[in-house]
């Protein structure tokens, strides 16, 4: 997501962000839950963004910023009007949304110091004005945690279009929480050639002893051209030298983007009806015999929550055909929230049931979750002042491990302990 590097002075963001933040603070994320029809109904097409809906070459608008950082800052922020999504309004009130709601994960507990993980200054990560290190998939192997994340930078490309660039690389734990950077093996793509393309959110899934790695790939300023655009596959061995194998539909009519594999707690890709099973934004679900050739179609049911973060099987021994899709987009007043989405095994391309409120949501008292700098004092680094997106989550040690994205500049830690 997201463009442009800072080019006016910290103070200045500081004071005008600051006036934004007490202009928006009644604006506070509702307090109650809710639960809803066991059947959504009927949802827009608009894919949860507000009023940001899909361009014609499949890119958004809040990929392509406006210099006012000010005014960008303030249509970000929390507003039920802007950002309720596709959620119906009249949603009946309950005590405990997950007690509701056996099948979904959570509540969530963030981690006391985050973020866990921050762009490297003057590294292929450094970060920009409203995009850092973010939307990475999360690899437990022989029990080391390894990050395979993306990191931006401003453009390095002479005469390109676009403010921006991104690529691929681990960081790598043996607690999950405190990483170190692989600059042995990062940055994965941008060498040669490809140095022309920008590599974006990343899922990752296993099959035997090979990992495939899915992925954007952008060349700025021909996003129709869907021959090098799109969903971008490479394989390895060890999570650390990555192969390529290339565009996944490159004779699409249309984006195919943000795919996500789905997979078992281990990360494992699983199968349904004898093929891998991948959703992917704008409404499209591909299949594959061996996770290299992918066919796409056109899901008829409208899936509510934005885009796809991740799709999970097998997380439930008592409920063994159970799904959850994990999605991310404007949710019920937040620009971008986490939201859960039931379905199952029978029927694994329509909504059995939905969380109606986010399980996974920026808060206010968390200065990188609203485009502030970590550190104090908390200068604006992001116009995304209301947003969560995130790409990891596995099961380990007892509890889930969600990595997800503070105003897209940093990373950050939140689990919750397993049910079953």
């Amino acid at each position: 997501m997201k463009q442009h590097p800072v080019r006016t002075t910290v103070l200045l963001l500081a004071l005008f962000v600051t006036k934004a933040l007490a202009q928006t603070q009644a604006n506070q994320p509702p307090s109650e839950v809710s639960v809803l029809p066991l059947a959504p109904p009927a949802l827009s097409a608009g894919g949860g963004k507000g009023d940001s809906a899909p361009r014609t070459d499949g890119m958004f608008d809040w990929q392509f910023p406006s210099e006012n950082k000010e005014a960008e800052w303030k249509k970000y922020s929390f507003s039920i009007d802007r950002w309720w999504g596709d959620f119906p309004h009249d949603l009946p009130d309950r005590m405990d949304m997950f007690a509701d709601h056996p099948w979904a994960l959570g509540p969530w507990s963030k981690y006391a110091d985050n973020p866990v993980l921050a762009p490297t200054p003057g590294a292929w990560d450094q970060g920009r004005y409203d995009g850092g290190v973010h939307n990475g998939s999360i690899i437990v192997k022989d029990g080391k945690f390894y990050y395979i994340y993306r990191g931006e930078r401003p453009m390095d490309i002479e005469h390109a279009i676009g403010s921006y660039i991104c690529d691929i690389g681990v960081a790598v734990s043996d607690d999950g929480i405190h990483f170190t950077k692989d600059d042995a093996h990062s940055s994965f793509f941008r060498k040669g050639d490809d140095r022309k393309y920008s590599y974006e959110d990343v899922n990752v899934a296993r099959v035997g002893d090979t990992y495939y790695l899915f992925c954007n790939q952008w060349f700025w300023g021909k996003q129709e051209d869907f021959s090098i655009n799109g969903m971008f596959l490479a394989t390895s061995k060890d999570l650390l030298n990555w192969q390529k194998v290339g565009i996944l539909f490159p004779n699409a009519t249309t984006t195919h983007r943000n795919g996500v594999v789905l997979q078992n707690p281990q990360n494992e890709a699983i199968k349904i009806n004898g093929k891998y099973v991948m959703y992917l934004d704008h409404n499209l679900v591909a299949y594959s015999p061996d996770m290299i050739h992918w066919k796409s179609e056109k899901n008829p049911n409208l899936m509510p929550g934005g885009e796809t973060c991740f799709a999970l099987a097998d997380y439930d021994p008592t409920h063994p055909d159970n799904i959850i899709l994990f999605t991310g987009g404007a949710h019920t007043g937040h620009f971008y929230a986490v939201g859960e989405l039931l379905l199952t095994k029978k029927d694994w391309l329509k909504p059995a049931a939905y969380l109606p409120r986010s399980p996974l949501f920026a808060e206010k008292k968390y200065p990188f979750e609203n485009g502030f700098t970590a550190e104090a004092p908390h200068h604006p680094i992001s116009s995304f002042a209301d947003c969560i997106f995130f790409n990891g989550l596995t099961r380990h040690n007892g509890k889930w491990w969600i990595y997800y994205g503070g105003s897209e500049y940093y990373t950050c830690l939140a689990t919750t302990p397993t049910k079953n």
